[in-house]
């Protein structure tokens, strides 16, 4: 097989993994139309995409500057591409949320939701609320039975406005039913944690919330 045939084998064996992987890791993006963010997480892919066309031409190229400047230039745009795959604010946001920064989590969160009011940007800051709660044991002593503190309540809304905008994020429901659970409202925390099975959830909260929903 030549090296054109093996470039277009390889080509093809990457849009497919690509598809697959960026629909299955956005598939919110691509229920509500965002192509303008499904297009910014497949960049990589591009990036690898012309590293396999371009190829041949290289290893055909006699000047042995060829191949090195192909490769800064395709590792620099492979670079690039990653970095530019998510937005700034929401890799700020995120690596506050990873290093339990949960004030400022959530004010990166609530920029992104003005910005671009997506389902994932809305729960991700109703996560981000309910974790910086948790986190200053915002807990009022005198507080009425059943009552919500205006943090935990900020939270449910948050992940109430990311159910309005996709009915099927489940992370939203599972992000709301663990603020409800913290608040003393099970009943309605089931319910979520029920609607987040049958919606579109990954696999590593399925398991806990299965464990929830046993626990009561």
């Amino acid at each position: 097989m030549g090296s054109t045939a093996v470039s277009v084998a390889l080509f093809t064996l990457l849009v497919a993994i690509a598809l697959r992987v960026v629909f299955s890791l956005n598939k919110d993006l691509y229920r509500v139309g965002a192509w303008g963010e499904l297009g910014r997480k497949a960049l990589p892919f591009a990036a690898l995409a012309v590293m396999v066309i371009t190829l041949p031409l290289v290893q055909n190229a006699t000047a042995e500057w060829v191949p090195v400047t192909w490769a800064v230039l395709l590792g620099t745009a492979i670079l690039l591409a990653n970095f530019y795959s998510v937005p700034s604010g929401e890799r700020r946001a995120s690596r506050a949320f990873r290093k339990g920064d949960y004030e400022g989590a959530a004010e990166g969160f609530r920029e992104m939701t003005e910005q671009k009011p997506l389902a994932r940007y809305y729960a991700f800051l109703g996560a981000a609320l309910g974790a910086r709660t948790e986190d200053s044991d915002e807990e009022p002593r005198d507080r009425a039975p059943g009552a919500i503190s205006g943090s935990l309540q900020e939270s449910i809304d948050a992940s109430t406005k990311a159910v309005e905008l996709d009915p099927d994020y489940g992370v939203a429901y599972y992000n709301r039913a663990l603020v409800l659970r913290k608040s003393g409202r099970k009943s309605r925390a089931q319910k979520d944690l029920k609607r987040a099975l049958d919606a579109d959830l990954p696999r590593r909260f399925r398991s806990a919330a299965k464990r929830f929903l046993e626990e009561g």
